[in-house]
């Protein structure tokens, strides 16, 4: 089986990483790695070139979706599983990457790779989804990373949770396999951590950071199921929620490397859960001024708030937008510049009004950035204004070169490079939305 080259002998880098957690003490309930050998080639099947049907799997946390595209017929359909609703079809139009959907929604895809679609209007919380259609085996040891996909609504309508980071989550996962592909293994879980203003604490992902998973395949699709109480992310809706014996937890994984996972829990009177969206690590370190200077296409999402708990925030809806960053509009070698396609018309060009400076990259993790830093307008002012608690150190208002006040507020990214195109998932909370901000992540795709 040929492999492909970004996939390549990974663990030389991560030696250190996953021999630490090879050891463990008397009592310790951590599961002992073994650390394969370093020379081994390391990666995912050799991708079939996209067809013309692509079908995805994925979420919208909580809950997975399925997609079918199909660029011949210029027809589509959806439908979410996990909380199952009438599936939804027509006719597509096709522009730049995106499809129109018409009324139904819009879709961004990386045809044979990843999709993300938005089903319905801008205040629809976004799908990010991946093709498995099959179980496959991988080579060595792989580290997935991710970011949360934020289940909105807020429904405190607070940024409590914010100032400290948990919005500011990531975490990643090393996956093996049988020869078969229908059995894995996952270790090292780990995640940030994060404090909040309030003082309490705690990190990104609970639970043991060793469990297994199975292959499941049906009718053309696969899907890994995950066993034991792991809990990917903290950012499960509602609030407080968490992993319980009657949790459903599932991942799915593209041949390229685009990773998503849903965590839900049916048995509940409302959608319980989450889910995540990350990539395979790249073999090596990124280089972070030629991944700002590509040109990107994806989507960005804003999650909604429902209520009011004295913070002055109003009450609003979700957006999610097509955008487009880098050289479509050209920026600094260190810094995107980009912005929504006003209307959806992803034929125009972008707006060019925000701004994101990735800092630097981790010494570990190649491709995570855990120092973003996002410029976006903020006309209302709603960075300088807020007063209920101190944004000192956090967040930082500003002028444009025009005179327009600006927002700064910091950012988590992981990037990576499957089949030689970087992609880039962004989480962060944009404090200029709203008064009290509003949680957001960008998926972003070089092209």
């Amino acid at each position: 089986m040929r492999i492909p080259k970004n996939m390549r002998t990974q663990f030389v880098r991560t030696l250190a990483v996953l021999a630490a957690a090879s050891v463990t003490s008397c009592g310790s309930s951590k599961t002992a790695l073994v650390v394969p050998d370093p020379t081994a080639p390391v990666g995912l099947p050799t991708p079939a070139a996209p067809g013309p049907v692509n079908t995805y799997s994925g979420a919208q946390s909580p809950g997975s979706w399925i997609l079918t595209l199909n660029n011949t017929s210029d027809a589509f359909s959806y439908q979410p599983v996990t909380y199952p609703a009438t599936a939804t079809g027509g006719g597509i139009q096709v522009s730049a990457g995106f499809s129109s959907l018409g009324s139904a929604g819009l879709v961004f895809e990386v045809p044979g790779q990843a999709a993300v679609l938005r089903p319905g209007n801008s205040a629809s919380a976004p799908v990010f989804a991946v093709p498995q259609t099959q179980c496959y085996a991988i080579t060595g040891r792989l580290r997935f990373q991710y970011i949360p996909m934020f289940p909105g609504p807020e429904d405190s309508g607070s940024p409590d949770a914010a100032h400290g980071a948990p919005f500011l989550g990531y975490g990643s996962v090393v996956a093996s396999t049988d020869s078969t592909g229908k059995s894995w293994q996952f270790q090292n879980l780990q995640g940030g951590t994060w404090t909040s203003n309030e003082g309490t604490s705690g990190t990104f992902v609970s639970g043991p950071d060793s469990f297994t998973g199975s292959c499941n395949s049906a009718g053309g699709q696969a899907f890994i199921s995950l066993a034991g109480d792991s809990q990917l992310d903290d950012l499960w809706t509602p609030d407080g929620a968490a992993i319980t014996a009657t949790t459903q937890s599932n991942a799915w994984i593209g041949p390229s490397g685009f990773f998503v996972a849903d965590q839900n829990d049916t048995t509940q009177a409302v959608p319980t859960g989450a889910s995540v969206a990350g990539v395979a690590e790249s073999t090596s370190p990124l280089s972070t001024s030629s991944v700002l200077q590509g040109q990107y296409l994806g989507i960005l999402y804003e999650a909604a708030n429902t209520a009011n708990y004295g913070n002055g925030a109003p009450v609003t809806p979700a957006f999610t937008a097509p955008v487009g960053f880098g050289q479509v509009v050209a920026g600094t070698s260190m810094t995107m510049t980009g912005g929504v396609f006003p209307n959806d018309a992803v034929t125009g060009t972008p707006n060019s009004d925000i701004q994101i400076k990735l800092g630097a990259q981790d010494a570990t993790l190649n491709g995570l950035y855990t120092s973003v830093s996002i410029t976006v307008p903020d006309p209302a002012q709603n960075c300088a204004n807020f007063v209920l608690f101190s944004l000192s150190g956090i967040v930082t208002s500003g002028l444009d070169a025009h005179g327009y006040p600006t927002c700064t507020f910091p950012g988590v990214a992981i990037a990576g490079n499957p089949e030689g195109k970087y992609a880039i998932f962004v989480n962060s909370y944009d404090w200029a939305v709203r008064y009290g901000g509003a949680p957001m992540q960008l998926y972003l795709f070089q092209q």
